[in-house]
This record gives structure tokens, C-alpha cells and sequence, in this order.
């Protein structure tokens, strides 16, 4: 319900803070993370939402960016409708692909089991079926997109194998949003500190960290969403608090 009150009132421009703020602002969520990114003059023409399950991320990044056009990776059929029905209401800005992100084109087994999870399939997988597979830099081109690009992730472990398959989009990236994890959760999953290593080498750092989860077996660090810019950014040579 929180999520919900915060998300309505940031699309009419308002949030919620304690009366303290001013002391002590978190910036932890979502939300202040993508007010920051409008906030500091990002240029945002198309929005990559790479596992977009029924488009909800999308539709609250859409306040933000309001001429920005949203491409909607996803390849579980459960989501179709609901993606169709958002798409039909944008007025065009809005691309469904249902297709699987990855590496390189092909075909891929993929776990449908979880209508909100998802990934390359395993031999734990209880409902396989087989999908397209797309790489980010083949699909910019086809779709002919303007850049520059925001790219958001939320791909479960799969993040090393997507941004593999996207040496040109990043070029062409200022802000990346990615769920990165404090477990290895998949056997090419990258913690979160080796996903600011990889991503170092391709010129971006971390300017913002959202969304913490902590696993319920012990309460320990479980999942983050990491804001990421170019490394180039003139305030990372501010070196002051104040």
C-alpha cells in the first residue's frame, strides 16, 4: 500500500517524507532514485526495461521520462495481455518484444515456472518452454531507437550474459538500473561488487543504491536495485560532503 500512495502521488509530482528529511534523507527508494535522475538533467530518449514482467516498472518510469519511448523485454506469456493493453494505450511509445535477452539470437529453454521470475531453464525448472532470444545490440538497431538510452534490469541472475550482448547499447547508455545481488544466485551471477567492477571497465560507477532486501532464513543482505552513471559525471569530481 505504501508503494502504491508513494507511486500515485510521485506521478502528480509530490512525495512523502518525515519531518526530519532535511537531516537525514536515505534516497532509498525507487522512486527518490528516478527523481534524482530527472532532477540532475539526464537525457532520456528510450527507456530498455529488460524483464518487464506486466509492465509495472515501466508505467511508474513513465512520470519521469514522460517523451521518452519504453521497450518492454519479456518473454513469459502470462504477461501478454496485460502489455498488449499498456501498449495500446501509449500512443506508440510503448514496444512490447517478447523475447529473452541475452548473450547472442537463437532460441532459449526458459523457466516460466514463476510468472515474475524466469531465466534461462535448469534441471530444477518445473515449466520449460522454449523462446527467442534476442541480444540488446541487435534489437536497438532493428528497432532503429534514438538514443541516448536508459537500460534497467531485473533478470535474475542473469545480468553477466545480457550486457555481454550489449557493447553498443551501453555506448550509447547514460543510466543503467540493474537488481544485483549479495549471493550467487545463479552460477554466472555477478555480486553486487563485481557488477561495479564489470561495469567500471565499460565507464560507469554506482551513484545510487535502492530497493535493499534482506532473506528471510537470516536477515542478512539479500538484493539491491544499483543506479549507475556515466563515469565521466562532473559531480564524482566533488569530493566534499557539503
Amino acid at each position: 500500500m505504501k508503494r502504491f500512495i508513494q507511486s500515485m502521488l510521485g506521478r502528480a509530482g509530490y512525495e512523502i517524507r518525515r519531518k526530519d528529511s532535511s537531516v537525514a534523507d536515505s534516497r532509498n527508494t525507487m522512486w527518490q532514485a528516478l527523481h534524482w535522475i530527472q532532477d540532475h538533467g539526464f537525457s532520456v530518449k528510450t527507456v530498455l526495461d529488460v524483464g518487464a514482467s506486466d509492465g509495472r516498472w515501466s508505467k511508474d518510469c513513465m512520470a519521469f521520462f514522460p517523451d521518452a519511448r519504453f521497450v518492454l523485454f519479456e518473454p513469459q506469456p502470462v504477461h501478454s495481455q496485460a502489455l498488449d493493453a499498456f501498449a495500446g494505450s501509449s500512443s506508440g511509445r510503448v514496444i512490447p518484444v517478447r523475447k529473452a535477452v541475452g548473450a547472442e539470437d537463437g532460441h532459449l529453454l526458459f523457466d516460466v515456472s514463476a510468472p515474475f521470475g524466469g531465466g534461462p531453464a535448469t534441471h530444477e525448472s518445473e515449466k520449460i518452454m522454449e523462446v527467442d532470444q534476442t541480444t540488446l545490440d541487435s534489437s536497438t538497431l532493428q528497432l532503429q531507437l534514438e538514443e541516448p538510452f536508459l537500460l534497467k534490469l531485473d533478470t535474475h541472475g542473469f545480468e553477466k550474459s545480457i550486457l555481454q550482448g550489449a557493447d553498443q547499447t551501453l555506448e550509447k547508455s547514460e543510466v543503467l538500473i540493474i537488481e544485483a545481488y549479495n549471493y550467487r544466485i545463479t552460477d554466472e551471477a555477478l555480486l553486487f561488487w563485481e557488477l561495479c567492477a564489470f561495469l567500471a571497465e565499460r565507464g560507469f560507477r554506482p551513484v545510487d543504491i535502492v530497493d535493499l532486501m534482506r532473506r528471510k532464513y537470516d536477515n542478512s543482505l539479500w538484493q539491491m536495485d544499483l543506479i549507475f552513471i556515466r563515469s565521466s559525471w562532473e559531480g564524482f569530481n566533488r569530493i566534499t560532503y557539503t
